[in-house]
């Protein structure tokens, strides 16, 4: 009521007799509105509130959350149903009317989390890492040594995700409310290229950072083709261009020079984009079979953190896959 009330809308309670939460008046019609609270959104949620409340009439669902994640607002948005990020948005769509604007962000401080508890390398890394071993979590002072931080980076990194609920109290991830947190925040910068990296364009320098050296931390296969090559239910060709990551941004800019951007998207050989955590190119591994050529792919994932950006066919080709090589936190 507070946020409809900042831009204007005149919202009551319902009657006590009715199974509506709130009336909102709009020049004029009166539209019954269903509420659904919860602390973090995520499509799996989105999908089991809408056919729990498939018989709204005429009434309009809206999801009031602590975070709602991107996903999460497409499903939403998808399925006609209006939203209220307690960080400051809300979007409602009804006969008449059409609202997506910020709003007052709300003040519970103490149970509302950060408005942003991943943000900067060292809490994607550390929420990355809880997520690759949920029932066995690492210890702060070796992901902070694996990814180059310090101690006291992935410490306030780790607070921010306690304060946030998002970390249960014995340390193991809160799954998967945290996956789509990191999910809201993977936001990888793709470039198409026109060439397909060759081992024979690496010297002994290596400068696109390829890590031939299974030891080394290089280029990683993930996206599509690094979600197929984990088993998920994908179907592709071998022609699929692959999407890489690659280790830092000289990497990045030194590929754009010696295998060139692609001038059409659809034209690409494949796409190369900076690993937001180094433990992506670090933790490498070989495919299942030889038909996704000879790189290495990442941590699985990593895969389904590409595949969330996706909110039709990812979102259901998450839904769908249950891998046996590592730990299902979606």
């Amino acid at each position: 009521m507070h946020a409809a009330d900042s831009i204007g809308l005149q919202v009551i309670k319902a009657p006590a007799d009715e199974p509506w939460d709130l009336l909102v008046t709009v020049d004029g019609n009166t539209i019954p509105v269903v509420i659904e609270a919860a602390a973090i959104v995520n499509p799996e949620m989105v999908q089991r509130l809408i056919t729990r409340s498939s018989t709204l009439k005429d009434a309009i669902g809206v999801v009031v959350g602590d975070l709602i994640t991107a996903p999460a607002r497409d499903a939403l948005r998808d399925a006609g149903w209006g939203w209220l990020d307690r960080r400051g948005h809300m979007a409602l769509r009804a006969n008449g009317l059409y609202i997506d604007v910020d709003v007052p962000a709300d003040d519970r401080h103490v149970v509302r989390p950060p408005l942003q508890p991943i943000s900067g390398v060292a809490a994607i890394s550390w929420a990355s890492a809880l997520l690759m071993a949920p029932e066995d979590p690492p210890s702060m002072r070796s992901v902070a040594r694996r990814v180059s931080l310090s101690h006291s980076a992935i410490v306030a990194a780790a607070k921010r995700l306690r304060e946030a609920s998002l970390v249960r109290a014995d340390g193991r991830p809160l799954v998967p409310e945290l996956f789509w947190a990191l999910a809201d925040v993977w936001r990888p910068r793709q470039v198409a290229l026109a060439q397909l990296p060759s081992a024979k364009i690496a010297d002994d320098r290596d400068p696109l950072g390829l890590g031939l050296d299974e030891q080394e931390s290089g280029w990683a296969v993930a996206g599509t083709v690094g979600a197929a090559a984990w088993g998920a239910p994908l179907a592709i060709g071998r022609a699929y261009p692959p999407e890489f990551y690659v280790p830092s941004a000289s990497h990045l800019r030194q590929s754009m020079l010696r295998l060139g951007e692609s001038p059409r998207f659809e034209e690409r050989a494949c796409t190369v984009a900076v690993a937001p955590t180094p433990l992506v190119c670090i933790e490498r591994f070989e495919p299942r079979g030889n038909e996704w050529g000879p790189w290495r792919v990442a941590h699985g994932l990593f895969t389904a953190l590409d595949l969330a950006q996706d909110r039709a066919r990812g979102a259901e080709t998450l839904a769908d896959w249950d891998p046996g090589d590592f730990t299902r936190v979606w």
